[in-house]
């Protein structure tokens, strides 16, 4: 008797999964860190949750960690496969960074890539901008601007964001984006009173889905939204579903010295509507092909109790 139930929500909930997108400070990554199984066991979790995901601080210079984290994340589970897309090492001193996508390569493809041309040099790791397919007949691309700011210039970074967006929504023609990743936008690298006045809180049409309130870091001692997810774009924002930090030492049951092997931030989320399906509500006739395909199952006479 649970089978016909059982089909029934299937059939209706096929449309409901979201696509994930996600940011995630992975505090240093090297090829020695990832080679450590438990750094790299928690890290292929975290990232088998996530359609995208944007990993900061790749610091290895052996262009080694990537190929192998990708390894194991694609023997994990079935959820892949995945690729990756990196950016090259950015910065300006002998401390040099790389922005990397992680991505569900079949779920979503990359279209178009460049790093930012930061001719006024205002950030010290400019944006790796990015252009992904979406599962969505209403937003069937999306841009993704990834920033990992210095806390020595937060404000001005950020407010260069903006100028970033601008570049990009006329380059590709589209201001469905999202803004994502370590700004730095709390505690003593920018005030509330400097935050609420940045561009990106006083220009219309951007919407800041990490709360100001939220913890995006690991150590119990401190409580920083530094990790932040900015959407732009009416559809964009019209398929946001939920957003969220994800807490990773809770989920595995992590002690805090244990889950500071793996960084001291928590990655940041959002989740979008797969549109292809779901954005229509369910029409009658469609509803009513669903139950007659669920009874069907459905014995036709039942038989006599004991």
């Amino acid at each position: 008797m649970h089978c016909p139930v059982t089909f029934l929500l299937i059939v209706l909930a096929s449309g409901a999964e979201a696509f994930r997108i996600c940011a995630f400070n992975t505090q240093r990554l090297t090829l020695a860190k990832v080679a450590r199984e438990q750094v790299m066991d928690t890290l292929v979790q975290i990232l088998a949750r996530c359609d995208i995901m944007v990993l900061q601080e790749v610091v290895d210079s052996s262009g080694s960690a990537i190929p192998l984290l990708l390894r194991e994340l694609n023997r994990f589970g079935g959820s892949g496969p995945y690729k990756s897309l990196s950016s090259p090492l950015l910065g300006r001193s002998t401390y040099m960074e790389k922005y990397v996508y992680v991505y569900r390569s079949h779920k979503t493809q990359v279209l178009n890539y460049y790093v930012y041309n930061d001719k006024d040099d205002l950030f010290a790791r400019e944006p790796f901008v990015a252009q992904f397919t979406l599962p969505s007949k209403v937003l069937p691309s999306l841009v993704l601007v990834p920033l990992h700011t210095t806390p020595k210039a937060v404000e001005k970074e950020l407010n260069a964001l903006y100028d970033v967006f601008l570049h990009v929504s006329q380059h590709w023609q589209s201001k469905d984006m999202i803004l994502l990743g370590d700004f730095n936008a709390d505690c003593a690298s920018l005030a509330k009173k400097r935050l609420d006045e940045l561009v990106l809180r006083t220009e219309p049409g951007f919407h800041w889905v990490i709360a100001d309130g939220e913890d995006t870091t690991v150590r119990a001692s401190t409580h920083c939204a530094y990790d932040r997810i900015v959407l732009h774009g009416e559809r964009c924002q019209s398929l946001l579903q939920a957003a969220a930090t994800f807490d990773f030492p809770r989920s595995f049951q992590l002690t805090e010295e244990e889950a500071l092997n793996i960084s001291d931030h928590y990655p940041v989320e959002v989740e979008l509507s797969q549109a292809v399906h779901s954005v229509q509500p369910l029409s009658l006739a469609t509803f009513a092909a669903a139950v007659a395909a669920a009874l069907s199952f459905l014995p036709t006479q039942l038989s006599p109790g004991p």
